[in-house]
């Protein structure tokens, strides 16, 4: 293997270790502003399980397709170096990037779903006043006929 594979993966495991923080770090702040009892907070430790599972798999084929998945004791502190960078220079433009999408891409995606939910529930009571309206003179009918099965059972 040539010093240039060499630096190669070495890179590249720095860089699976910065990946894999940010991963890690999204699965934390999403624990961490999840309601007390919601969902999220309580499939916690299964989401971050299959993260790292996840994130081992794919460090994996990171070696694979560099290194044709030969494994050196270099590659687990290559990615703790990258876990360390994260931390020091990338988490703040990481998190900086994660709420700029969030302010400019998820947040009016989810108003305008909320806006067909509300149109749709709209529609659907709208509907349902309408044949309410529509059975209204029927309703005194069905009562009667009820008590009279319930006499003629007895």
């Amino acid at each position: 293997m040539t010093v240039t594979a060499q630096f190669l993966s070495l890179l590249v495991m720095i860089a699976s270790g910065i990946v894999g923080a940010a991963c890690i770090d999204l699965v934390r702040t999403i624990k961490y502003y999840a309601p007390p009892r919601s969902f999220r907070r309580k499939g916690y430790i299964a989401l971050e399980l299959i993260t790292w599972l996840i994130l081992g798999i794919a460090s994996f084929y990171l070696l694979f397709n560099v290194r044709a998945g030969e494994w050196r004791i270099v590659d687990p502190i290559a990615q703790l170096a990258g876990f360390y960078c994260y931390q020091l220079y990338f988490q703040s433009v990481f998190r900086f990037g994660g709420r700029l999408i969030y302010i400019i891409l998820l947040r009016p995606l989810w108003l305008i779903f909320n806006f067909f939910v509300s149109i749709i529930r709209w529609i659907i009571r709208a509907i349902m006043r309408v044949v309410r309206l529509l059975l209204l003179p029927f309703t005194p009918l069905v009562k009667k006929t009820k008590q009279l099965r319930l006499k003629k059972s007895r």
